[in-house]
């Protein structure tokens, strides 16, 4: 592996844990004495840049490299985040991050500092960009203050590609995957770029298109749709980005940026359940459900499929000499159209879609006064949210078995809710001595959440089906909460390779107020077809409760020469829980004491010049208090498995070659609820050409057979509407990759 010049700080090795390609052995020993003022800096633990050195916190920085490394072997942004962080879990496969936690709690996903959070958590913060765009990957394990609402199992920040100064540049990338299973399993990416730019403006233009195609498992049986949320087979991704940077004078800089992101299903393959749905629950043949008509077929079609359609603008503007402070605004744009596919009901089918409008700004000032720093600021945000569901024509699917959905009426799926946001925040830090510092901070923020009446759509639905010709609306209103959240950290520098840290952070999240309101018990007691709501869950009379976590960390990290390691130890603690009906999904907030405890490491040897070994792992546990006011284990539904992993690599100047493992760990609960774990291996590498760089990559090299962990799930969410074998949602089976990239 060639060696070269780069910026030595006393967290290098946590660089050369997320990136294991990029350094040797032989090139660190040789660079060691090369000082520089610049070291790795991040944003994802404050809300300004801040050397990893400094952080009292465990952060995982996903440079470039891996990423391209990653990307090359055909691997999405859900694989490559769960393979370099050792607390996010393993991801679904397909459309949805749902259940994919850090340290087993919900995580916050920004790009560019921008939320994809939303209030209807819709899990698709991981479908958002292609890894073509991203720079590099920054990772803050914990619960965290600085950013308020969603960040109670931490924070992912996405860094999109920016331009150099200096003459245009550009990128092509051309990439190719199948498992030689079918003619209909062969995936394709195309990609370009082009920046440029001199010390005044910089500008990068990108352009990805990617069609997949049917998915195989390790038997070569085609993987059933994902009718759930949706999964990623017959699915194309078109992700259009725009960025440009003016530098008007040496101190102020402006940056804006744009991208449209679209990746849409049109499957020819669905579920088939039979004549008059008689594979289904609750259909109406008036006979028990005969499970064994349902099958996978050809010849589906669909007025929706599954989809995701976003566009995000937003400006940031930094000015280091702002009345002797450095300031920081940002303001963004989020709008999203996203789509579910066709979902059996017993008797029908239907499928919603959810539009969400984000507005949000930031600002942040920064004093450096000799041992102490003093950052503070505001924020705020409007998140609206719409909703609608299609009720497919029955006779249709009756005729085709649930493959042709074509459709009939269009009702309102969820209350339109707006929640409003102000907050303000302050942190301090000092340097008690050169080695020794504490950091500690408060964040005040108010939220109001407006929901509209809103007459339910189990109740909507019958009326579209004719069972009934109007009903009354679950009245809405207005609800307001105020929260505090505080932190408190140190960290002790040992020695500039070595740094020993704790940390108290609270955490706060509001769960979905869309699937909260809005439900109601009805009854038709005239025989006039007008519903009265007899019961509702409406907004004057029961208060969707937040949930505050608080939580407590340790940590180490040290790096000597080739070996280098970061671990820590934590435990959260909420005195609510958050559940969901087994009948229709509505959220419960449950009076429940729950702890989530656990320790992450990742550690990386160079044997020799060319050849690093490396293992990371993840040991969680999730527990809730039980009426005896025992401690029990959460169930599978919503609790993390304990995951490892572990790598041998050989780096050259031309080429380098990476075998994997990942490992996913049995988790149970006392309701007799599993969830199989599983190991897979890949191979990925690559060569460097007289022009551009040829990928490839084997993705479950020993072809192993087994269930995503959002399948397993699926299985009991989803219990009461059909067998397992409609939601057995499988990993995909060996499946080969090659790829060219060149820049010029």
């Amino acid at each position: 592996m060639q060696s070269r010049k780069f910026v030595v700080s006393p967290l290098v090795y946590a660089m050369m844990l997320a990136s294991p390609t990029m350094y040797s052995a032989s090139a660190y020993a040789e660079e060691s004495s090369y000082q520089s003022a610049e070291e790795t800096m991040v944003v994802v633990a404050s809300r300004a840049p801040k050397s990893i050195s400094d952080i009292a916190g465990t952060v995982w920085y996903v440079d470039s490299e891996q990423i391209d490394q990653e990307y090359r072997g055909g691997k999405n942004l859900s694989d490559i985040l769960s393979s370099a962080v050792p607390s996010l879990d393993l991801g679904s496969q397909g459309r949805t991050n749902y259940g994919q936690n850090l340290r087993g709690r919900a995580m916050l996903v920004m790009i560019d500092g921008v939320s994809l959070n939303s209030s209807r958590s819709i899990s698709r913060q991981l479908d958002s960009i292609d890894p073509f765009n991203i720079d590099r990957i920054e990772v803050l394990s914990g619960a965290t203050s600085i950013y308020g609402a969603g960040a109670t199992g931490g924070v992912i920040n996405i860094v999109t590609k920016k331009a150099e100064d200096g003459e245009v540049q550009a990128e092509t990338y051309v990439s190719g995957s199948s498992g030689f299973n079918s003619g209909d399993d062969f995936d394709y990416k195309l990609a370009q770029s082009v920046s440029g730019g001199n010390d005044k403006v910089r500008g990068r233009a990108s352009l990805v298109y990617g069609e997949t195609n049917g998915y195989y498992d390790a038997n070569g049986d085609i993987i059933v749709p994902d009718i759930t949320q949706g999964s990623l087979q017959f699915n194309r991704v078109i992700d259009a980005m725009g960025s440009l940077s003016f530098t008007p004078t040496d101190t102020k800089t402006i940056n804006v940026l744009a991208q449209y992101y679209l990746s849409e299903q049109d499957s020819p393959y669905g579920i088939y359940f039979g004549q008059n749905l008689a594979g289904a629950p609750n259909n109406i043949t008036g006979n028990p459900a005969d499970t064994g008509l349902i099958e996978t077929r050809k010849g589906y079609q669909s007025d929706r499929q599954a989809s995701t359609e976003r566009l995000m603008l937003n400006a940031t503007y930094h000015d280091a000499e702002f009345l002797s402070h450095e300031l920081f605004v940002q303001a963004s744009y989020r709008s999203e159209e996203m789509s579910f596919s066709p979902f059996i009901y017993g008797t029908y089918l239907a499928a919603s879609q959810q539009n969400t409008d984000v507005f949000s700004v930031r600002a942040a000032m920064v004093k450096s006064m000799d041992r102490l720093t003093l950052t503070y600021g505001v924020d705020g945000y409007i998140d609206k949210l719409d909703s609608d569901q299609v009720i497919f024509d029955p006779a249709t699917s009756y005729q085709s078995g649930g493959l042709v959905n074509k459709t009939k009426d269009t009702i309102g799926r969820y209350p339109e809710t707006e929640v409003a946001s102000l907050a303000g925040f302050v942190q301090a830090g000092y340097d008690i001595t050169d080695a020794w510092s504490v950091e500690g901070g408060y964040r005040y923020q108010y939220m109001k959440n407006t929901v509209d009446d809103f007459v339910s759509s189990k109740m909507q639905t019958q009326i579209a089906l004719g069972a009934g010709t109007s009903a009354d609306a679950v009245p809405g209103g207005e609800t307001d909460y105020k929260i505090g959240l505080f932190n408190i950290g140190t960290i002790y520098r040992l020695s500039s390779q070595t740094q020993i840290w704790a940390n108290f952070s609270q955490g706060f999240d509001l769960p979905d107020p869309a699937k909260y309101y809005g439900v109601g018990k009805y009854s038709d007691s005239n025989n006039d077809g007008h519903y009265e709501l007899v019961d509702g869950i409406d907004v004057a009379n029961t208060k969707l409760e937040g949930v505050k976590t608080n939580s407590y960390e340790v940590g180490f990290r040290h790096n000597v020469d080739a070996f280098s390691v970061q671990a820590a130890a934590y435990i959260s603690t909420s005195d609510k829980v958050v559940k969901h009906s087994s009948k229709n999904l509505s959220v419960e907030v449950i009076d429940a004491d729950k702890r989530v405890y656990g320790a992450e490491a990742q550690a990386s040897y160079w044997v020799m010049d060319n050849l690093q070994l490396g293992a990371m792992g993840h040991f969680v546990k999730s527990e809730e208090k039980d009426a005896n006011d025992d401690w029990k284990k959460l169930s599978i539904n919503y609790a993390s498995a304990s995951k490892a992993g572990a790598w041998i690599g050989w780096y050259e100047s031309n080429y380098s070659v990476k075998l994997q493992n990942q490992t996913l760990f049995d988790l149970s609960d006392d309701a007799d609820g599993e969830i199989d774990g599983y190991s897979t291996f890949d191979v990925i590498g690559s060569v460097e050409l007289p022009v551009g760089r040829l990928g490839f990559g084997i993705q479950n090299l020993l072809n192993e057979d087994y269930t995503t962990v959002w399948g397993q799930r699926a299985k009991g969410w989803y219990a009461y509407y059909g067998p397992e074998e409609m939601f057995d949602y499988k990993g995909r089976g060996r499946t080969y990759t090659v790829n060219y990239q060149v820049k010029y």
